[in-house]
Parts: C-alpha cells; sequence; structure tokens
C-alpha cells in the first residue's frame, strides 16, 4: 500500500515537473532566448547602422571636397570665357557663361558649408538643426526681390512709376512693381475695361542679358493673354521687350504650403488645411479653365507661379503660356517634377502643338501640385509617387487620375474641378469614397473598376473604386477591417480568418483585396 502511494506521489509529481517545465519554457525560456536573440540583433543592427552612417560621412567629406576643388578651375574658365565674350560684344554668350561662373560659386560655396558644418553635424546626431540653414534660409534668399529700379541700361517705362520689384524666377525676365500714372491708367482703363491700382512689368532687355529665343518665347501668346484680361499692354523695341500684368501680392505657394506642415510636423496637413489646400486647387483650376476656355495653356504650373493672398490662389508668370492650335513643335520647356513626362517624350518625337490636347499637361501639373501640397515636396517618380503623409483616400485618388498617362487622366479641368468641390463640400472627407466623386457617375461597377485601373490603380484598389468593397476604406489597420461593412469582411471577422498580427503592416492593397476576396 505504502509502495503504491509512493508511485501515485512519483507519477503526481512527475506530471506537475513536466507542466512547471513547459510553462517555464514557453513563458520564461523563450521569451528570454528571444530577449537574447533580440539583444544580440540590436548590437549587430547597431554595429551596421553604426558603420554605414561612419561611411556616410567619409563618403560625403570626399565628395564634396572633390566636388569643391573641381568647382575652382571651372569657375575660372567660366569667367575667361565670359570675359572674351564681352570684349568682342558677345552679350548673350557673356550672360551664358556668366551664369554659369555663378553656378560654379554656389557650387563652392554648398561644398565647403557641407564639409565644414552639414556633415560633421549629421556625424553627431545634430541633423535637424541644419533644417533652417539647408532649407528656410535658401528658400528665403531665392525668393528675394531683386533691385527696386530697372539699370540704366534697362531704362525707364513710360507711363509707370516703379515701386519694387520680385524674384526674376528661371526666365531671365526682370520683374517689377509699378503704379501706372494718371494718363497711363485713363489709356489702360479704356483698353481693357479697368486698370489695378498696381501693375507688374516684366522686362527682358539684351543689355541685361536677356536673349532672342527668351524673349519669343514670351510674346508668343501674348496677343491671346490680352483677349483674356491676363495681360494689360506689351511692347517690343529693338533693346527691349516687355508685358503688363495686374500686380497680386502675397506669398508663393511654395512658402505656405512650408508654413502649413511646420505646424502640424510629419503626420501631415489636418483636415482644416486639407480644404484649405483643396481650396488653393480649386482655384487653380478654375484659372486654367480660364485659359483653356481661352484657347491657351499655361505650362509652367507649380507652386513658385502661384501667389496666395487672402485665402485665394491666383496663377501668375505667363513666360511659357501656348496657344492650344499653335503649329509649333513642343518644346520642353517647364519645370522638372511639375512638367509632364510624356509631353518631354512627344517633345524629342516631334509632335505639334495642335496635334494633343495641351490642356492635359496643364492637368498633370496641377495634380503634381496637389501632390506637394499634400506631402510638402514634390512628386519625384511623376505618376507613380507614393503619398505618405494624412491625406483622404478619395484626394490620393484625385492626385492619381490626374498624373495619370495621357489618355487616361481627366478629360477636362472641369472634370477634376468637380471632384475637388465634390471632397472640399463634403461633411467628412474621410468618409468620401472615388466610387462618390462626379467624375465617376454614369459608370457601372466593371467601367468604373477599368478606369480606375487604367490610370494606375491596381486592381485592388480597383475594384475598390467600382465599389466593390461595400464602404471599405483604402486603408490598412484593424479600424478599417472593424469598420467595413461589406459581408465578405464580416465573414472573415465571423470566421476569424485574419490574424490580428495580420493588422500590424497591412497595406491598402492586401487590405482590399482581402475584403473582395473573402
Amino acid at each position: 500500500m505504502v509502495s503504491g502511494v509512493n508511485i501515485l506521489a512519483i507519477l503526481l509529481g512527475t506530471v506537475v515537473a513536466a507542466a512547471l517545465a513547459v510553462i517555464v519554457f514557453l513563458y520564461i525560456l523563450i521569451p528570454l532566448l528571444k530577449g537574447i536573440g533580440w539583444l544580440i540583433g540590436s548590437f549587430f543592427w547597431l554595429i551596421g547602422a553604426t558603420v554605414k552612417h561612419i561611411a556616410r560621412f567619409v563618403v560625403g567629406m570626399f565628395r564634396d571636397t572633390f566636388r569643391a576643388i573641381g568647382a575652382v578651375p571651372a569657375g575660372i574658365i567660366f569667367m575667361i570665357l565670359s570675359v572674351v565674350n564681352v570684349v568682342i560684344g558677345r552679350w548673350s554668350a557673356a550672360s551664358h557663361y556668366g551664369s554659369n561662373v555663378q553656378h560654379e560659386i554656389k557650387t563652392l560655396i554648398g561644398c565647403i558649408y557641407r564639409v565644414g558644418i552639414g556633415h560633421p553635424l549629421r556625424l553627431i546626431g545634430l541633423a535637424p538643426m541644419l533644417e533652417g540653414l539647408e532649407q528656410r534660409v535658401p528658400n528665403a534668399m531665392a525668393e528675394a526681390p531683386g533691385a527696386d529700379k530697372p539699370s540704366r541700361r534697362t531704362g525707364a517705362f513710360d507711363g509707370y512709376t516703379i515701386v519694387g520689384s520680385l524674384p526674376g524666377g528661371g526666365s531671365g525676365g526682370k520683374l517689377y512693381i509699378a503704379e501706372p500714372v494718371d494718363q497711363k491708367r485713363e489709356t489702360l482703363i479704356k483698353s481693357n475695361g479697368g486698370c489695378p491700382d498696381r501693375v507688374v512689368i516684366k522686362s527682358f532687355a539684351v543689355a541685361d542679358g536677356s536673349s532672342l529665343p527668351q524673349i519669343v518665347r514670351e510674346s508668343r501668346a501674348l496677343e491671346s493673354a490680352k483677349k483674356i484680361g491676363l495681360v494689360l499692354e506689351h511692347e517690343l523695341t529693338e533693346e527691349r521687350f516687355f508685358y503688363v500684368m495686374p500686380y497680386v501680392p502675397g506669398e508663393s505657394l511654395g512658402a505656405v504650403t512650408r508654413q502649413m506642415h511646420a505646424e502640424t510636423g510629419e503626420v501631415g496637413l489636418s483636415e482644416t488645411q486639407t480644404r484649405q489646400a483643396l481650396g488653393y486647387i480649386s482655384d487653380i483650376l478654375h484659372t486654367l479653365n480660364t485659359y483653356h476656355r481661352g484657347g491657351l495653356w499655361h505650362k509652367d504650373i507649380k507652386p513658385d507661379n502661384i501667389i496666395i493672398h487672402n485665402g485665394r490662389a491666383t496663377v501668375v508668370d505667363l513666360g511659357l503660356v501656348t496657344p492650344l492650335r499653335s503649329a509649333m513643335t513642343l518644346t520642353t520647356h517647364g519645370t522638372e517634377y511639375f512638367r509632364d513626362p510624356e509631353m518631354v517624350r512627344m517633345a524629342l518625337r516631334g509632335v505639334k502643338v495642335h496635334e494633343v490636347d495641351g490642356a492635359k499637361f496643364d492637368l498633370y501639373a496641377a495634380g503634381a501640385v496637389l501632390f506637394y501640397l499634400i506631402e510638402n515636396t514634390f512628386p519625384s517618380h511623376g505618376g507613380l509617387s507614393v503619398i505618405s503623409r494624412r491625406c483622404p483616400d478619395s484626394v490620393k485618388w484625385i492626385v492619381r487620375r490626374s498624373m495619370a498617362d495621357y489618355n487616361n487622366r481627366y478629360p477636362t479641368v472641369q472634370a477634376m474641378l468637380d471632384d475637388v468641390e465634390a471632397i472640399r463640400n463634403a461633411d467628412s472627407m474621410a468618409r468620401v469614397k472615388p466610387v462618390d466623386l462626379p467624375s465617376m457617375s454614369g459608370l457601372d461597377g466593371n467601367a468604373r473598376a477599368a478606369a480606375a485601373q487604367s490610370f494606375g490603380a491596381s486592381p485592388a484598389n480597383a475594384r475598390y473604386a467600382a465599389g466593390g468593397c461595400g464602404g471599405c476604406p483604402i486603408r490598412s489597420g484593424r479600424r478599417a477591417w472593424r469598420d467595413c461593412g461589406s459581408p465578405a469582411v464580416r465573414g472573415c471577422r465571423r470566421a476569424a480568418a485574419w490574424r490580428r498580427s495580420a493588422f500590424a503592416a497591412d497595406s491598402s492593397d492586401q487590405l482590399v483585396d482581402r475584403c473582395v476576396s473573402a
């Protein structure tokens, strides 16, 4: 009897010991081993990251040092060429080489700054201190006005009193703020039906380094622009060419965008700011509608050519405005990242302006500006650029469609404007789905999906646009799964088909794929 009790005790002890061993193994040993593995992995990751950081510092120092050394002889050569062309009276060539001298000086100063300040501070983890020096200061300097008075070589402008100046931009022209004298004001009222208190005079003078191609390009569409009130008057002489436009005070859209994102940080614009951004885009699209109805396309829509004043956006700079029915060949002029890549390819093939719809190139630029407003940076990958900051899905949709391939983007500016206004005026922008947008109305589900996929949406997002996922938002996370009203998703939830861990890093496409295929 005693031996039986001992055996039973031994068995119970064995079972308890095994259970305790399993518990210790599962809840103590395995987490401990995982923790040790994590520490070892983190240690080696830290070593690798440190090596990469130091290597980046060393490579950057060597690269900028050699660039600075190379900039010195290049600048000297350009300076000699500029002086030689001044001596022989080739003013345009002298201006060209002079611009290259300035470029080499800027390169040299930038390299010296990075070698002496930028790279060392980044090495010790003080990169945030450089934001003001590397971003805000250069932007402020680039936007600083030039001389407040035209040079003697340029001469005065009859009928106008110069009161200030504006940054010249990339066209080479000089911009002056002026007030018409009484007699000139009366003339402008008679010819244009009105006259603003202040105007902007954009001047190109051969003596200031402007070239004949610049003058021809700027003057090409001025008569058409004058008919729709964009230009008040223009004049061409042997020495110079200038035209007069209404003056719009305010800040550039680029400066306003940087200010908005400085308030919210990396997370992105708030809902109020997003509505404000859509208001700017709405103003831009209204202006482009005026251009297109007048037979013109702007060709250089970008943040620096948009002025914000009293909450409204005004498009300025007519330097590249072109008649839509022009018989000339397309050119590659424009600003990179806001210029349609397909326009460049067409220009290289020799396509004529009247053979394409130039308004669609403005559409691409408007989409790129909307991307810039949301992301605070330019779309470096064109229509494939990813929006990573906070933004309603329907707004992302507008960006994607406006920057889609030439044949698949919005057919007109008005179509894009209707979509923007639908989101902007909605009670909740986050609840507006692409299927709800005016441009998608009148199409059945298959047609919507085909249209969505044609301008770059994945099959999953295309099905979402077509209403195939019963209102499931395009976003990752458990909330999207919980809030979705799709029977397929509810079925997945009841069947516990999705693991909880799947929501940790699920992309929108994966989420919608599961909704649709479940």
